[in-house]
C-alpha cells in the first residue's frame, strides 16, 4: 500500500510554501536551477491572475495548414548538445498551424541558466515563400529528444513534448501512440475542461555516458499551477520518473494525475462494426489496474453512441495503465499507422497516491484522427488554496505491456448473439499463466461471473481448454431483459477459492 504523507511533512510542506509565498522577490525565470527553485517559481505564480500565453505569430505562420507546417523542418546538426555525439540532443518545432503558442526554453548547466531564444537559422524552410521582414516568433512550439548514437548505432527519438501539457515517448521497437498529460482539470464534472500549458522548460545539461534525460517543466493555466522534473531513459522499456509539486489559483471540480489518452475506434468486441477494410482500429485495447493484495483487472475498451464512464475506487492502487495487448498484424491489417506496435503505458505510484480512484472516459467516435479514450488517477482530497501544495510522483513506463504477475492473462474479448436468439453470449481468452496448479491434463479452472450492476440472468458459464492458444477460453451468456440499458459485470477463472486469473471487467449498454 502507498501510504499518504505524514501529517508532520504536511506541516513542513505548509510551512516551506508560506515562506516561498511571502518573499518579497519573485524569482525570476532565469533563476531556475532545480525543482527546487522551480516549485518556489510556481508557487508565487499561483498568487497571481492568470495570464495566457501569447499567441501573436506573424499572419504568414499563423495561417499555415498541415502541409505548409510540416515542411518546415529543424537543421539536425544544429540541436542542442550536438557538439557530444555520446549525450543527448534536442530539436526544437517551429510554431504555426495548431501550435501557435510560443514555449521559452533554458540551458542549466553548473547551477548556470541560460535562454535559449528562437533562432530561424536552425530550420530549413524548403519551398516556401517567407515574407520580407516577417516578425519572428516568441519561442519555439516545442522539443523532442534524440537518444546518444550507440543506443542503436543511430540517432533515436524517443520523446516529444508538444501542444499544451501533453508529451509522449516510444521505445526502442514501438512507435508513437498513447500521449501523456502533466495535469488533467475538469475533465468529468460538469465544468469546462481546462488545458494548462508547459510554458517554459529547462534543460539540464547532458554528460556523456548518462542514461536519463533531465529537463524541468512549469504548468500554468487558469486555475493551476505546477513544478514538474522528467527524468527519463529510452530503451526497449522507456523509463520515465516524474516529480511534480501543484498549487491551485482556485478549486476545481475534478484533478486527474498521471492522465494520458488514447484512441479506439472498433475492435473484436466491437457491434457494429463501421465499413472499413480492417479488422480492428486502435492504439490501446484495454484499461489495466492492478490493487495491492489484489484483484488484477482487465478493462477491454469499447464506445457506443454515449459516454462511457467508468471509476475504480482504492486506498492501496499498486499500478494503472493502457495497454495494447493484440501484437498480431493480421487483426490490423494496417501498414502506415501499425496499430499492432503502439506501446502501452503503466503508472507506478511512487508517492502521493493514498485514497482516489482510477478514472476512465470512453467517448463516441466515428473515426481514428482523434484521441476518444482518457484514464486517469483521481484524488479524493483535494488543495483548498494556493499556500496548499499536492506533490506526487510515479514511474511512467513506455512498453510492450505491463504483465499481471503469474495470473492468467485476458488476450480477447468478443460478444455477440447467440444463434437463432436475443441471448448475449461472451467468450473471453485468457493464457494459461504462470501458477503451478499440478492438476490432471484435462482439468480446466471454475469461472465465476457477477453481474454487479444492471439487471440480467447468468445462463450458462463454463471453460474449455483453448488448444489454439495453449490457454483457457472461458464462455457465458446473458438474458438482458428490454428495461435494462446498462450492465456492469465481471468475470474470473478459480481453482476451488483461489483466483487464479486477472478480473475481466466489462460494460455494456444498449
Amino acid at each position: 500500500m502507498i501510504a499518504p504523507r505524514s501529517s508532520g511533512s504536511l506541516i513542513l510542506a505548509f510551512c516551506s510554501v508560506a515562506c516561498i509565498v511571502s518573499s518579497a522577490a519573485d524569482l525570476a525565470l532565469t533563476e531556475v536551477t532545480d525543482f527546487e527553485s522551480l516549485q518556489k517559481l510556481a508557487a508565487q505564480l499561483a498568487q497571481k491572475p492568470y495570464v495566457a500565453p501569447s499567441q501573436q505569430l506573424d499572419p504568414f505562420f499563423e495561417n499555415l495548414k498541415y502541409d505548409g507546417h510540416r515542411k518546415i523542418q529543424f537543421l539536425e546538426e544544429k540541436a542542442l548538445y550536438h557538439e557530444n555525439e555520446e549525450a543527448f540532443r534536442v530539436q526544437f518545432f517551429h510554431p504555426g498551424w495548431m501550435f501557435k503558442k510560443p514555449v521559452e526554453f533554458f540551458t542549466v548547466d553548473g547551477g548556470v541558466n541560460k535562454p535559449v531564444p528562437f533562432d530561424q537559422s536552425l530550420f530549413d524552410y524548403a519551398d516556401l515563400d517567407l515574407p520580407e521582414n516577417f516578425k519572428k516568433p516568441e519561442g519555439y512550439s516545442g522539443f523532442r529528444v534524440l537518444a546518444p548514437q550507440s543506443l542503436m548505432d543511430k540517432r533515436f527519438e524517443f520523446m516529444v513534448f508538444m501542444g499544451a501539457s501533453y508529451f509522449r515517448a516510444v521505445t526502442t521497437e514501438l512507435g508513437y501512440g498513447i500521449s501523456a498529460r502533466g495535469v488533467a482539470v475538469n475533465t468529468i464534472g460538469g465544468k469546462p475542461e481546462e488545458f494548462p500549458d508547459f510554458t517554459h522548460f529547462w534543460f539540464e545539461q547532458p554528460k556523456p555516458g548518462e542514461k536519463y534525460f533531465r529537463v524541468l517543466a512549469l504548468l500554468n493555466g487558469p486555475s493551476i499551477t505546477g513544478a514538474y522534473q522528467f527524468d527519463t531513459s529510452p530503451g526497449k522499456t522507456t523509463d520515465m520518473l516524474v516529480k511534480a509539486t501543484l498549487f491551485l489559483r482556485q478549486p476545481v471540480e475534478m484533478l486527474g494525475i498521471a492522465p494520458f489518452s488514447s484512441m479506439f475506434w472498433f475492435g473484436e468486441n466491437s457491434h457494429p462494426k463501421p465499413y472499413d477494410f480492417r479488422p480492428e482500429v486502435h492504439d490501446s485495447d484495454g484499461l489495466q489496474i492492478e490493487i495491492t493484495g489484489g484483484p488484477s483487472i482487465w478493462r477491454p475498451l469499447d464506445v457506443s453512441k454515449d459516454l462511457r464512464l467508468s471509476v475504480f475506487e482504492t486506498d492501496r492502487l499498486k499500478g494503472f495503465g493502457l495497454g495494447e495487448r493484440d501484437r498480431d498484424f493480421n487483426n490490423f491489417q494496417d501498414l502506415e499507422a501499425m496499430y499492432h506496435r503502439r506501446p502501452a503505458v503503466w503508472v507506478e505510484p511512487i508517492k502521493g497516491f493514498g485514497k482516489g480512484s482510477v478514472v476512465l472516459v470512453e467517448l463516441s467516435t466515428g473515426e481514428e484522427t482523434w484521441d476518444n479514450i482518457v484514464a486517469m488517477w483521481r484524488p479524493d482530497n483535494l488543495p483548498k488554496t494556493p499556500a496548499d501544495p499536492l506533490h506526487f510522483e510515479y514511474r511512467l513506463a513506455w512498453l510492450d505491456e505491463q504483465l499481471p504477475g503469474l495470473l492468467c492473462k485476458v488476450i480477447s474479448t468478443r460478444r455477440g448473439f447467440v444463434m437463432k436468439k436475443d441471448d448475449h453470449e461472451y467468450v473471453v481468452d485468457f493464457t494459461k499463466g504462470g501458477l503451478q496448479l499440478d492438476k490432471p491434463d484435462d482439468w480446466v479452472p471454475e469461472l465465476d461471473v457477477v453481474i454487479s450492476s444492471g439487471e440480467a440472468r447468468i445462463l450458462d458459464q463454463r471453460v474449455m481448454y483453448n488448444r489454439e492458444t495453449g490457454g483457457w477460453r472461458a464462455f457465458f451468456k446473458l438474458d438482458v431483459p428490454p428495461k435494462t440499458h446498462l450492465l456492469e459485470m465481471m468475470c474470473e477463472m478459480k481453482d476451488g477459492d483461489k483466483v487464479i486469473s486477472e478480473r475481466w471487467m466489462y460494460q455494456w449498454r444498449r
